[in-house]
């Protein structure tokens, strides 16, 4: 997954440090979302890109308290 960022203003409206998520699958472990950190400074622009299943749609339920 990357994030791009453009025109970093004034303070932080969002921000998570080492945000991990996992799920357990057939007894194993996996990993989605890594150690993910993510500061998004007021008026600013971003977005998320990535492959399928790269956790993009996990990071922003999670950002929209829609999952935990």
């Amino acid at each position: 997954m990357q994030i791009l960022q453009k025109e970093k203003v004034l303070s932080a409206i969002i921000n998570c440090h080492n945000l991990t998520k996992c799920h357990v699958k057939e007894g194993k472990k996996q990993v989605i979302l890594p150690k993910t950190s993510l500061v998004v400074d007021q008026g600013s622009m971003l977005a998320i890109t990535g492959s399928s299943g790269s956790g993009k749609s996990t990071l922003l339920n999670i950002l929209g308290l829609l999952d935990q």
